[in-house]
Order: C-alpha cells, then structure tokens, then sequence
C-alpha cells in the first residue's frame, strides 16, 4: 500500500487528499521500510495505522489502487485489500516494535550518560518479552518466544552479568540497592536474589575502598580517616567536658558523646548513609550525573566512583549497525587491530561527534599537558596524537 502511495507524485496527492477530507490528525510523512532495517519496519507500521481511513477512502477512489494489492502487474495474487483483522495486526505489532525502538534509542545516546539506564532498560525489554510470550495473537507470541530464547542467552543468568553494570543502577538515585532487591525477588526468588545482592555489595565495597585509598593519597586522608576523626573528635569533646557539659547540664554535648560512642549515623560509611537515605521519585529528566555533582561534598568517595562507572557507555555498537538484520562480517585485519590502534579510533570517532571548537578558542588543559597552561584546539590534538 505504502509503496503504491509513493509510486508516483499524483497517487501521493490523493491520498494527501483523502486525508484532509477525513481529518486525520497527523501530518508525518509515509515511511517505506528496507527490508534489512527492521527500524523502517516499525516506523512504516507505526505511520501507516495512522492513516488507516485515508488508505480506505482511497481504495474506494482510486479502482488501480485495489487492483494493484490484488495481484502485480504479472498476473500474480498478492494479499488483496488488507480487513480490519489485518490493521490490527498493525496495531499489535507497532506496538510491540515500539519498546525494542525506544531502547535502541535510548542505549545509543552519546550526549548523556546510559549505563545508569542499564537495569530499567534490563527490566523493561524482560517485562515485555513476559507478556507477549503469554499473548492471545499466535503470530505475537511466537516472535516472543523465540526473542526471549535470544534474550536468555546472553541476559538470563543475571549471576554472569557484568556487575558493574548493576553498580551503575545502585549509583542512579532512583533505584540504589533497594529497587534491585525487589526487583529480583519478584522475578528469581529469594535465594538467587540473596546471591546477587550480596555480590552486588561486594563489588561496590570494592569500589570504595579502591577510591577511598586514592582519595587519601591525593587529598591527604581518606573518607574513613575523616569519619574515624569526626567520631574520634565529638567522643573526646564529650569525654573531655564530662564533668563541665554535666555541671553545665549541656544536654546537646552529652547527646552528641552518647551518639559518637554507640558508633551510630555519626560513624557510618558512605555507602550505609547512601543507601540511608529515600530514592528520588522516578522522573523521565534526571540527571544521576549533575545529582553526583552537587552531592560530591556530601560522598566525596562514592562521587568518584560514580564519575567513572557512569561514564561507561552501555554500548559502542554504532546506531545504523543496531537497526541493521543484515549481519556485520569483520575480516581478519579489522579483528587483529592492536588496542592502542582501537582506542585511537574510537577516541577520532568520539571527535568526529562532538561539537566543533572554534579554531581561535583557547583550551585549559589538565595537570598532564601542564597547570595553567592555555593551548590552542589543535595543538591539544596533535599532542593527544602523539600519545597514543
């Protein structure tokens, strides 16, 4: 139908005719798919269902357009006029493309972070398999089983997951530890979920430490040593004015001794008031990054963590090469490309992407290229260069 439509300049004028006089409230364009884009697909169907009594008052218009659905110009039988049953199959099916379209997009963004989207794209993408798997349409259910036989494969066994990819969910405030935990506990049960948490907090206890050991070296004393202190500090303020807060009755420094010596909130580490403290309410805007940045005084450690593992892009897999159904073939030369070769072109590529710097603008670079020197754009380029 879309094909026919398109044929020509006068079918098109029709049928932009036929939708004024029906008023349909849509003004886009009629997309035809490639067969080895199964994006086009989605949009094709998502655009065309849209225009289902356009198409309808046309086929009533227009006598070649019914003939041309009924058989070729060969004299061979094609599908015929397509009925109510087979615009709801549209319906389904646009519907169904929709989410594997909007995650495709979504993991492909290069201007934000996407690894803190991993777990509720994770979840999402499960959910959906689930219940089309269970579907009333044969033709839905089947294409269900079969993606989820896929995703099982290389998604099933959340124990071989990459666990960073779940640090960087318990590092988004909208998840954290707890989310997760209900999360498999739903859908693994209590045992596999007990197993997966716990080595989710090993490995974000790792991380701490590793930063917090870094953090001392550069700063001079670690988060640990600054807790250790601030504890060690109000239990020899209460311990030293004893006699004097009791004779004074200062009920605040006996409070803050009591408080200090029980090792409660005061003493915790930044991971236990990280997950102390609520979730932010789910919001489409949120910025875990901009969060971690006004927050960084407060976790001065778990905020390293975060500005590295949410830098970790979910993919590298270029937008078209996702869409694609055709395969990708890679021949010897391109497999056996050293990783200092990789990383220089991955590193041109994420040039090529960003935003131009004007050739007269100046750039501060970090402590590497020299404190406080100012260098030109491509200066910083050719000694980049010279570094890989």
């Amino acid at each position: 139908m879309v094909k026919y439509v398109k044929g020509s300049p006068q079918r098109l004028a029709i049928f932009k005719s036929c939708a004024e006089r029906k008023t349909v409230g849509y003004h886009a364009s009629l997309v035809l798919d490639i067969p080895t884009r199964w994006n086009s697909t989605y949009m094709m169907l998502d655009v065309a269902e849209k225009y289902e009594s356009a198409f309808e008052l046309m086929l009533d218009e227009d006598v070649s357009f019914g003939n041309n659905l009924c058989e070729d110009g060969g004299g061979k039988r094609r599908l015929g006029v397509p009925l109510d049953e087979d615009w709801k199959n549209v319906r389904n099916f646009a519907k169904f493309l929709q989410v594997f379209y909007g995650v495709t997009i979504e993991i492909s963004g290069s201007s934000y972070s996407t690894s803190n989207n991993y777990f509720n794209i994770l979840q999402n993408v499960y959910n959906t398999l689930i219940e089309y798997c269970e579907s009333d349409d044969d033709l839905l259910s089947s294409m269900a089983i079969r993606m989820k036989m896929k995703y099982d494969k290389y998604w099933g066994n959340f124990e071989k997951i990459n666990p960073l990819l779940f640090v960087a969910a318990v590092l988004d405030q909208r998840y954290k530890i707890i989310i997760l935990e209900f999360w498999f506990k739903s859908n693994v049960g209590e045992e596999k979920a007990e197993r997966i948490i716990t080595k989710l907090k090993n490995t974000l206890e790792q991380l701490y430490n590793h930063y917090a050991k870094n953090v001392a070296n550069v700063g001079g004393s670690g988060d640990k040593s600054n807790e250790e202190q601030s504890c060690g500090n109000s239990a020899s303020v209460g311990a030293g004015t004893s006699t004097t807060s009791r004779s004074k009755k200062n009920v605040l420094t006996d409070f803050h001794s009591f408080r200090a010596s029980k090792n409660l909130a005061l003493c915790r580490t930044e991971t236990e008031r990280y997950f102390a403290e609520d979730v932010e309410p789910p919001c489409k805007t949120f910025d875990a990054l901009m969060w971690w940045k006004i927050n960084s005084s407060k976790f001065s450690v778990l905020a390293e963590v975060a500005r590295d593992v949410l830098a970790i892009p979910i993919t590298i897999v270029a937008f078209e090469s996702a869409f694609s159904t055709g395969g990708r073939v890679i021949d010897p030369f391109r497999s056996s490309l050293a990783p200092k070769t990789v990383e220089a072109l991955i590193c041109t590529q994420n040039w090529l992407k960003s935003s131009w710097v004007n050739e007269n603008d100046e750039l501060h670079l970090p402590t590497a290229f020299g404190t406080g020197n100012v260098w030109n754009s491509g200066v910083v380029a050719c000694c980049l260069l010279v570094e890989t």
